[in-house]
């Protein structure tokens, strides 16, 4: 199991040099109310009496010696907890964005994309923060609160006895501080999560929220989730806001008493000087601040270990794809099976319906299969498991011969091109978009692509041709655009199969006949066609058509006309009662 503190072992030296460097500064710090005690005591007199200041100068600028010292230690460590914690969240950042890449759709979709969002920003950033205290505070504190109460026991064993009594109470406050606000602090972390999903949700659908006049809903339901989120927090930041001044309100009462009762001692003579007095104040305050440093690293940590768990339950989130696969890159003759379905079901979650069932169908190298059916009849779901992004429930799918698991599921995805039914750009250029699909393309590569894609009459218009920018979501392209550069990326590729998700229905019957014409020249490329559109599909070699998760028909364009019922009825929709073929 991958703790998330694991990363810590990249920055054994800074974990040692720092924490060294802050034991040196407490050392001075617990050392400088004696020598302040001594100036009092017998400097101040000495000076007074004699005329010598030298019992003032010299522990004078020794105290300032180990001023210095100390903030240079500080200095240090400070340095040592950045290089660490910066480090640390860096690493860490890293081993969770590879988890999430690796992770199957399954599991993305199951866990949420705004949730893994919190989980990389906040989550990380709060851990890293916690990093940082583990070496500038956490043997700090404690040290300077037990080696206050070893001096003023030295000093005076009585007023030490109150030091006692304020570090017990005070820790059993931080205990039951710590033990509320653990679990309300993971409470409030979830609806964090649902903030950042439905902010995501929002956003990605901003066009249709106005289309629909539905800003005040959305406002709304925004407010209705920051309210609930903001009473959650309230008690937490209520009980966390008890710290300090629960913290203040104990050191100030033994203060006072402390003075009250060594001001005794002074005036009866019975052996507390002044001197020593004020080192007592001196530890007490140490110890305050101690403390209260101990009552803010509560928050930090109570907020650091539930941010913990998250991100260990992603770390340590057991995949359901195993990439095991033994076969890889096998050649196969045009004509030979090249995928093979045989009574293939497949349901997302144990105990729900199956959204594709008892599937039973051939698809041939170099074969041109198209896929048509209603909306919800398990086109898409039908694609994800060619490309394996899920296994199937039941059944048995070949691929090459072979059980698809068997086959190494890099290999699988470097021979299948996809193109998305929502065209994905990333924001880069035309050129960092190509080199997605072949990091090594040449430009006379991404120009053929280009061409085949009907995208080349487009982009050649540009003046900066293929270094034009693209911005997020290629939101400066439209979307017929979109789709002709993602259909270029696919085809750069130069993989054994290329699978079309409804992915030209931003195009005109023109470009869309045109970019086919060009794709279909090559003999090699077995290439399947998601289509809503029939006149998407007329030159294919056969016609898969779904219905309610099942394969109603299978043939070519003019034999479902005559045999599948489903097909006439997406023919008529279409084209009304006229026959038309290929």
């Amino acid at each position: 199991m991958i703790n998330a503190y694991s990363y810590i072992r990249y920055f054994k030296k800074e974990f040692i040099l720092g924490p060294t460097f802050k034991m040196l500064e407490v050392a001075f710090e617990l050392i400088m109310p004696f020598l302040m005690s001594y100036v009092i005591d017998v400097g101040i007199e000495a000076a007074q009496n004699y005329g010598n200041y030298n019992q003032i100068i010299i522990p004078g600028l020794l105290i300032f010696l180990l001023a210095v010292l100390g903030l240079c230690s500080t200095l240090v460590c400070q340095h040592y907890a950045s290089i660490a914690s910066q480090g640390y969240g860096t690493k860490l950042r890293d081993a969770l964005y590879s988890k999430i890449m690796n992770m199957s759709l399954r599991n993305v979709e199951l866990i949420g994309k705004g949730n893994l969002n919190t989980v990389l920003s906040n989550d990380v950033n709060r851990l890293q923060v916690s990093v940082a205290m583990m070496i500038r505070l956490v043997l700090r504190a404690p040290t300077i609160v037990i080696g206050s109460l070893i001096c003023a026991f030295i000093i005076d064993w009585h007023s030490a006895l109150i030091f006692l009594g304020v570090v017990i109470l005070i820790s059993l406050i931080l205990f039951f501080i710590l033990k509320v606000s653990s679990k309300k602090v993971i409470t409030t972390q979830k609806k964090v999560d649902k903030i950042v999903t439905l902010t995501n949700d929002s956003l990605n659908g901003i066009r249709v929220i106005k289309a629909f006049n539905n800003e005040k809903h959305e406002v709304n339901k925004f407010k209705e989730k920051t309210q609930d989120y903001y009473k959650e927090m309230k008690t937490v930041s209520f009980i966390n806001a008890l710290t300090n001044p629960l913290t203040f309100l104990i050191i100030n009462v033994a203060i006072v008493l402390v003075v009250y009762f060594s001001s005794n001692e002074i005036i009866s003579e019975s052996g507390l000087t002044t001197g020593e007095l004020t080192s007592l104040i001196q530890y007490l305050n140490q110890c305050f601040v101690a403390l209260i440093a101990v009552s803010n690293l509560v928050i930090i940590f109570t907020r650091a270990f539930a941010s913990k768990k998250r991100v260990e339950e992603l770390l340590n989130l057991n995949e359901d794809l195993e990439n095991n696969g033994t076969f890889a890159d096998l050649f196969i003759e045009n004509g030979q099976n090249l995928f093979e379905f045989k009574d293939v079901s497949f349901k997302y979650n144990e105990g729900e319906n199956n959204v594709v069932k008892d599937l039973n169908f051939t698809i041939k190298k170099g074969e041109r299969v198209g896929i048509i059916g209603g909306t919800g009849s398990g086109k898409t779901t039908l694609i994800k498991l060619i490309e394996r992004f899920f296994d199937r429930s039941e059944g048995e799918i070949l691929y090459k011969g072979h059980d698809i698991k068997d086959y190494n599921l890099n290999s699988l995805h470097h021979e299948i091109s996809l193109v998305n039914q929502k065209a994905v750009l990333f924001k880069g250029t035309i050129k960092s978009n190509l080199l997605i699909g072949k990091k090594d393309a040449s430009e006379s590569e991404m120009i053929k692509a280009l061409k085949d894609a009907c995208a080349y009459d487009f982009v050649k218009k540009y003046d900066d041709f293929l270094d034009h920018q693209v911005e997020e979501n290629g939101r400066n392209f439209s979307g017929g655009q979109k789709q002709r550069l993602s259909i270029a990326r696919a085809l750069i590729k130069n993989s054994e199969t290329l699978i079309l998700d409804d992915s030209t229905s931003a195009l005109d019957y023109l470009t869309e006949k045109e970019l086919k014409r060009h794709i279909f020249e090559n003999k090699n490329l077995t290439i399947i066609i998601i289509a809503q559109r029939v006149s998407s599909l007329l030159n294919c070699d056969k016609i898969i058509v779904m219905y309610h998760g099942q394969v109603e028909s299978i043939g070519t364009h003019e034999e479902l006309l005559k045999n599948s019922k489903v097909y006439k009825e997406i023919y008529s929709s279409q084209y009304g009662e006229g026959y038309e073929t290929n």
